[in-house]
């Protein structure tokens, strides 16, 4: 039912991924997102989320996440659509402050920068969610001339957090961006809704979790090592903090 879609080539400084929920649920179930330092516009073209909150054809935004976010799917057809940003990546699109938005859902005007009442005019009646994720993307790369420019600093800062798996420090970061630590937190969570720090704590906890799925043979204690973290104890707290479970039971 849950699928992803890389966006044209073009597009992929910015935005992360197109993600389509599609079919019918049998039984109501739930699902826990996890933080991933991404802000997301979430269509909803079934109206079976679960929480009430979107209509039908409109958009909602979600803010960047520093807390679990629990969703359930009640039975029925469900029909929804996200658009996933690049971490800083939405700055392109709105010069609001980013960490306004953190962990807060908002419904999005139509008159915001990033769309017009006639794009999302045409998105209910079509036939397929591929054929929207097409137009989507179209309209995207016809924006590309008039997109503000991100701010290069910090996008510079994302790259070398997510290389380096939430493992680089903060002292040399401001450094190798040519910004003091306290600009650089002002300048990071005006672009990403969060500071460098919880960012990178973010972006390790991620790590963790796909490095989880593919050792399942090692100790927890080792995996915590491996992954950066001090011992066992200080893995299952960020674990707590981030994703409401312990390593354990994700594991």
């Amino acid at each position: 039912m849950y699928q992803e879609y890389l966006p044209d080539i073009r597009l992929r400084h910015l935005i992360e991924t197109y993600w389509v929920a599609d079919g019918f649920i049998e039984k109501p179930f739930s699902e826990r997102i996890m933080p991933d330092g991404c802000v997301d516009i979430i269509l909803d073209f079934g109206n079976n989320d679960g929480t009430g909150k979107l209509k039908t054809g409109l958009p909602e935004m979600i803010g960047t996440m520093t807390s679990p976010l629990s969703i359930t799917y009640e039975i029925g057809y469900v029909q929804m659509m996200g658009i996933r940003f690049a971490p800083g990546g939405i700055t392109a699109f709105t010069h609001i402050p980013i960490f306004e938005l953190t962990n807060q859902n908002i419904e999005l005007p139509f008159n915001e920068t990033l769309f017009d009442y006639k794009f999302f005019e045409r998105l209910p009646s079509m036939n397929s969610m591929s054929e929207r994720i097409n137009y989507i993307n179209y309209y995207f790369l016809s924006c590309l001339y008039k997109l503000y420019l991100p701010d290069q600093q910090i996008q510079y800062a994302i790259s070398l957090i997510r290389k380096n798996n939430g493992l680089f420090p903060i002292k040399q970061l401001s450094g190798d961006v040519c910004l003091s630590e306290r600009q650089l937190e002002r300048k990071f969570k005006f672009a990403t809704g969060i500071s460098p720090k919880q960012f990178s704590n973010i972006t390790r906890f991620g790590y963790t979790c796909q490095y989880l799925k593919t050792h399942q043979n090692d100790s927890i204690f080792d995996i915590a090592v491996d992954c950066g973290y001090h011992d066992h104890s200080h893995m299952n707290k960020e674990f707590q903090r981030l994703g409401n479970i312990s390593p354990s039971e994700y594991f």
